[in-house]
């Protein structure tokens, strides 16, 4: 299942291959892939519009594009590929975008969970995550304070993407188990130090 780390590393390895290339069209291969806007208001809006940006917010990929952001959310088998345009889509490619200089993005998804925002205000969307884990905003002390505010089971909290964003079962996981602390530990029970820790 793809996290924080995953699709960081993903927009990181895609980047120097999107930057500048211009969207020719949009083959939307599993229409309920597609959250906002409607498949024919897509694949009009997004051809011709050319990639600024890659970048990552919690566990979104976006695409800043000339006139709107397209934010695509891998879920729990979601993978993106660049490939040439050549190439036929297999079973599981749910959309695939034909891109200048004869590539293409491939969104391929087994479990068909993922899914793909165009918008022009993708705060609307991104606007109620909270802080990330290597964000200046999370520290020991920021982290102790949120967890006492709330009276809930540690590892549902930090999987809350409203409450911290990024963070999956997987690392959750991990990070409770290194920690020393049990997932079903009430929030508003932990200590500086066990804060800290967690952190």
């Amino acid at each position: 299942m793809p996290e924080l780390p995953e699709v960081e590393t993903i927009a990181r390895k895609l980047e120097p291959d999107l930057i500048g290339r211009t969207i020719l069209e949009a083959n939307l291969r599993w229409a309920r892939t597609l959250a906002l806007p409607s498949p024919a208001l897509f694949k009009e809006q997004i051809k011709g519009q050319r990639i600024r940006e890659v970048t990552r917010r919690a566990k979104y990929f976006i695409l800043h594009l000339s006139e709107s952001s397209l934010l695509i959310h891998l879920r729990m088998s979601g993978d993106l590929s660049i490939k040439n345009s050549t190439i036929s889509p297999e079973k599981h490619d749910r959309l695939v975008l034909k891109l200048s200089g004869n590539q293409s993005l491939f969104f391929n998804d087994t479990r068909k969970f993922g899914r793909v925002w165009l918008t022009s205000k993708p705060e609307e969307l991104l606007g109620r995550l909270g802080p990330e884990p290597f964000s200046r905003d999370f520290s020991a002390r920021w982290l102790y304070n949120a967890l006492r505010k709330r009276h809930r089971q540690l590892k549902p909290l930090l999987l809350d993407q409203t409450f911290l964003a990024g963070l999956g079962n997987i690392y959750t996981d991990e990070a409770l188990h290194v920690a020393k602390l049990h997932p079903l530990t009430a929030s508003d029970s932990i200590t500086v130090e066990q804060a800290r820790a967690l952190r």
